[in-house]
């Protein structure tokens, strides 16, 4: 192979630009034709800058995806035209804010918004030339999806493919150009030793695009060559060689996180789990207990409490209101069918529509969420607007951490608005003598077991407000009013889990958490006593801490 030195790429630059017909690449390799008719002319200027990005976004758009119902790209073009998509101006070099090693992503337009990539179809994110005081594009970012014949992976070396190889599932849409663009701007970073972002396509069911893009961070670019690949077709091949002193590479932590699922459902017991479900069978999917830190077996020491047992309402309930009576089967479609029904818990969560959507995702969070109960005549386990009533759906762990003692992290991909468990343990009155000494003891920090391991279900801080309200900031300003929540009183109860608990008592505290409580009343249920629900707000990768806000600070 002969290597993709500075003074090749010049060579190759001042070829496509007619000044060196055929000329020799500084003594290290020539022109011949065959390299001639694989690096295309006119490599610069480069078309990806800002003003002209969004057309280009919505012609492949509109070409390669016509006819089909592409949710991601509408969504990515609005976003566009709201100017909304982060770092667009200036592009990044090196780690993204916000984004941690491991963060998984449905959709390759996902790695737009956030700036951690800057195509929709090409593998090669760059700065243009135009951009960079040297004069020279330089490559930022690539997507690895195993596609080209000629990639070979272990994780920390990457043997990647440039853009232009022949990938196994056909061609994309794009100009030569373009390709050449991005393999001259990965070549320049080898030869500046710019550091480059290095994210991984695997292939996930989870996935409503049925691909995951993993971060799996920084990555230099060691060396680069052009010459025959594996397919027998001119190719330009780089060498990524990962940065140390990062965390855990997210594939790998991918693919282990897929090891152990299989194993937990074949019930092989993997070492350091302490058992395969400390529910004993209660919740509709297992809780196994890991330790490989020490000797702790605490939460094998307590009665697992499914759920909370609240008193009987103060007085009596009403009884036949109007909720899908109409028809046993009329919220067996969750779309304006319930609502034309005269569903009244549907229509008593506020508006914006229904809380779920069909798949059983909670389209935005609110104050309370009311789903139908015991007195409705929908069927109980087809009614989509039961969604917590079915039980947790997603296979998660309580492990010990030498960071935060013990913590509940999931093995699963969890998409955001996913219902995740019900916070559960004994129910006192909010005005229990108890309460007084727990809130001394939570405001110093002091442990679960030094402060009484009390629940406030009144501090928890309205994240709710931070999940799916996405209209606001995407609709022009004539377009739909903002949801009127119906408002409900603060709940009358606290939570002891000094005795009686669930798994979710060990979800970790984070002020920037991953999921939130969200309220949830059913029915003619007593509103001063909700259930609660911990949601998803964002893609949860496997293997990743689950966080919510307990407000203790408040």
């Amino acid at each position: 192979a002969v290597p993709l030195t500075p003074e090749l790429c010049a060579a190759l630059r001042r070829e496509a630009a007619g000044h060196d017909p055929g000329g020799a690449a500084a003594g290290t390799a020539r022109l011949t034709p065959e390299i001639l008719a694989t690096l295309p002319r006119e490599l610069e200027p480069s078309p990806d800058d800002p003003s002209d990005f969004a057309n280009r976004c919505h012609r492949n758009t509109e070409h390669h995806h016509a006819g089909r119902n592409r949710a991601d790209m509408r969504a990515l073009s609005a976003m566009i035209d709201g100017e909304l998509c982060l770092y667009r101006d200036v592009r990044i070099v090196g780690p993204v804010p916000g984004v941690l090693v491991g963060d998984a992503f449905n959709y390759r337009a996902e790695l737009l918004v956030v700036g951690l990539h800057c195509h929709t179809q090409a593998g090669i994110g760059y700065v243009p030339a135009s951009q960079v005081s040297e004069g020279h594009p330089v490559a930022t970012s690539i997507v690895s999806s195993g596609g080209y014949l000629d990639d070979h992976d272990n994780g920390d070396v990457l043997m990647y493919t440039g853009s232009g190889g022949r990938p196994r599932n056909g061609g994309d849409h794009l100009s030569d150009q373009e390709f050449q663009r991005g393999n001259l701007a990965l070549a320049y970073s080898c030869n500046y030793d710019v550091e480059v972002r290095v994210i991984r396509c695997h292939d996930c069911d989870a996935s409503p695009s049925g691909k995951l893009y993993v971060y799996d961070g920084l990555y230099r670019v060691e060396s680069s060559a052009y010459g025959p690949g594996k397919s027998g077709r001119e190719v330009c091949q780089f060498k990524l060689v990962r940065l140390p002193g990062q965390d855990a590479l997210g594939s790998n932590t991918w693919r282990s996180a897929r090891d152990l699922t299989d194993a937990l459902v074949a019930k092989i017991r993997p070492p350091g789990y302490l058992t395969m479900d400390m529910s004993k069978g209660k919740e509709a999917v297992p809780i196994p207990v890991r330790n490989t830190v020490d000797q702790d077996v605490s939460p094998l020491e307590f009665e697992y409490l499914v759920r909370p047992e609240f008193p009987a309402p103060p007085k009596p309930v009403r009884r036949g209101h109007k909720c899908c009576i109409y028809s046993k089967t009329a919220c067996s479609e969750m779309s304006s069918k319930c609502a034309a029904s005269g569903c009244a818990c549907v229509k008593r969560s506020g508006g914006g529509g229904p809380a779920y959507s069909a798949d059983g995702t909670l389209v935005r969070g609110r104050p309370v969420v009311y789903e139908c109960g015991a007195g409705c005549g929908c069927p109980p386990r087809s009614c989509p607007n039961r969604v917590t009533q079915r039980g947790m759906m997603h296979r998660l762990e309580v492990f010990r951490s030498k960071e935060t003692e013990w913590g509940v992290r999931t093995l699963d991909l969890i998409q955001p608005g996913a219902f995740l468990c019900e916070f559960t343990g004994d129910v006192l009155p909010a005005d229990h003598p108890r309460i007084a000494n727990a809130n001394t003891n939570a405001s110093t920090g002091a442990s679960m077991e030094e402060w009484g391991g009390i629940v406030d279900p009144r501090k928890f801080p309205p994240r709710w407000r931070e999940w799916g309200d996405a209209p606001a900031a995407v609709l022009p300003d004539d377009g739909e009013e903002p949801p009127r929540f119906t408002q409900c009183p603060a709940p009358g109860y606290v939570i002891d889990v000094s005795k009686r608990r669930n798994f979710a008592a060990y979800i970790s505290h984070s002020g920037a958490p991953n999921a939130f409580v969200q309220l949830v009343v059913r029915g003619d249920e007593d509103e001063s006593c909700p259930h609660l629900m911990v949601f998803a707000m964002e893609t949860i990768p496997p293997m990743r801490e689950l966080s919510i806000d307990y407000g203790v600070d408040q």
